[in-house]
């Protein structure tokens, strides 16, 4: 969880104080929920909503709050850490997540969890952020796809990307968004040009080794499982 300022597309690499360099991509994840737990492709709800990165988000934050309080973190001293999607319907299926697995409670014991849509976190900032981005569509990555939905508004992508001094966790369906066009404005004149951002910031990651396909979550919480169920016996 510990970590320095980033941004998120930026290969350079950085020196901290101290004289130490290190690398902007040990602070960024993808979490690509193109496909389901067990693999099998996914489709957002009608209402807007998506239960599988809801869900992720959940488990994401139980493990985010268990490391904090090992690092010293408490009820009286809190990790402060944020959750952006582009629809209030989204936030509202991540504050059920949470309540399922948090015994009924938004807030933890060890984190200070702000949920909320991605224009109402315009000039805020926070160590630790996860994104949800929704859509899914369950179609190939080469279909056409609207460049006016939330998720290709350059504003929006600006603003959610933005957020984390720390650790950036981005939770979005792959699919959906390598081949979408965004209209980003021109820097020294009138009107917008057109680019595919998020096969940029796909290429980074994928050099970096920073993205994980929403299956391999499971296997980790299987395995931590196992491992507690052997320490009881």
């Amino acid at each position: 969880i510990d970590g320095r300022n980033n941004k998120l597309i930026s290969s350079e690499k950085r020196c901290a104080k101290d004289g130490d360099e290190y690398r902007v991509e040990d602070h960024i994840l993808w979490i690509d929920t193109s496909y389901d737990l067990k693999g099998n492709a996914f489709r957002e709800s009608e209402e807007r909503t998506n239960r599988l990165e809801a869900r992720l988000i959940a488990h994401t934050l139980k493990n985010i709050n268990e490391q904090s309080r090992q690092n010293g973190f408490s009820l009286k001293k809190k990790q402060k850490v944020g959750v952006v999607s582009f629809y209030a319907s989204q936030c509202r299926v991540i504050r059920d997540e949470i309540r399922k697995v948090n015994g009924g409670n938004i807030q933890f014991d060890a984190i200070h969890v702000e949920i909320n849509t991605v224009i109402r976190y315009q000039g805020k900032e926070k160590p630790i952020i996860l994104i949800s981005l929704v859509r899914n569509d369950g179609g190939p990555k080469n279909k056409r796809r609207s460049a006016r939905a939330n998720v290709a508004r350059y504003e929006f992508i600006n603003v959610a990307m933005s957020r984390a001094q720390n650790l950036l966790i981005v939770f979005g369906a792959r699919n959906m968004l390598e081949q979408r066009d965004v209209y980003l404005p021109n820097m020294d004149a009138p009107g917008t040009r057109k680019k595919q951002v998020y096969r940029n910031i796909f290429g980074y990651l994928d050099r970096a080794a920073r993205i994980f396909p929403a299956s391999e979550m499971q296997i980790i919480e299987e395995v931590t499982s196992k491992r507690k169920k052997r320490a009881r016996k």
